[in-house]
């Protein structure tokens, strides 16, 4: 017969080891959204950086893969409408490059805020006039947009070249052959800030540049 234990004295119990607490793989808020391209993450929600008006703002937004193309006369039409849309929140668009699955624009906006009501105004458009054309419901835009605000000459040169010539990088990762000049119907800019090898139409969502840096400062780092 086993003895029970003494009084005062705590019994020993053959119990699972506990492994709370400390880090472990693969734990915490996952990124929120899908990841439209292969394996590349969604965008992770962090606080916005501060952007001052003074500085232009380089934004990406990805669509869904179910998504048509944009790059076709329908799409265009309600992404057009909606781009038109977007100054209606105090935004200015001053560049914009439409890719299949994504859009690159360049904007003059008052702060971060503002940026905020545009992106939520396009957004929102371009899901309602998509899956009216294509006769779906559900979601459109993949993750929250990447903002990156242009706060030097090199890097607002960088950013208009990026912007106007996304159609020839692409062109290139696809192994196309390039002709000395492109002609892109779904991309438009300044004419001063055309690069030589694009060819562009002007376009009537556009407003001229105000902030310094993309008015003359850009060509401050073409030396």
């Amino acid at each position: 017969m086993a003895r029970k234990p003494k009084k005062g004295t705590q019994a020993e119990l053959d119990l699972p080891e506990r492994n709370w607490g400390g880090a472990r793989k693969g734990a915490g808020r996952k990124p929120k959204g899908p990841r439209p391209l292969g394996d590349r993450p969604a965008v992770p929600h962090l606080r916005r950086v501060e952007i001052e008006r003074r500085h232009p703002v380089h934004v990406t937004v990805r669509m869904m893969p179910e998504v048509w193309s944009l790059r076709t006369n329908r799409a265009w039409n309600v992404l057009s409408r909606a781009l038109l849309a977007v100054r209606e929140t105090g935004a200015r668009l001053t560049h914009y490059s439409v890719q299949g699955n994504h859009l690159h624009l360049i904007l003059e906006v008052e702060h971060r805020r503002n940026l905020a009501r545009a992106m939520r105004s396009l957004s929102i458009r371009v899901a309602k006039g998509l899956n009216q054309m294509m006769r779906r419901s559900g979601r459109v835009v993949a993750d929250r947009y990447h903002a990156a605000a242009l706060r030097t000459p090199t890097q607002v040169r960088n950013a208009i070249r990026y912007v106007l010539s996304n159609t020839r990088k692409h062109m290139l990762e696809r192994g196309e052959k390039l002709e000395p000049v492109t002609a892109d119907a779904y991309a438009a800019g300044p004419a001063t800030h055309v690069p030589r090898t694009m060819r562009l139409r002007p376009s009537a969502l556009l407003l001229e540049p105000r902030t310094w840096l993309l008015k003359d400062g850009w060509r401050r780092a073409q030396a």
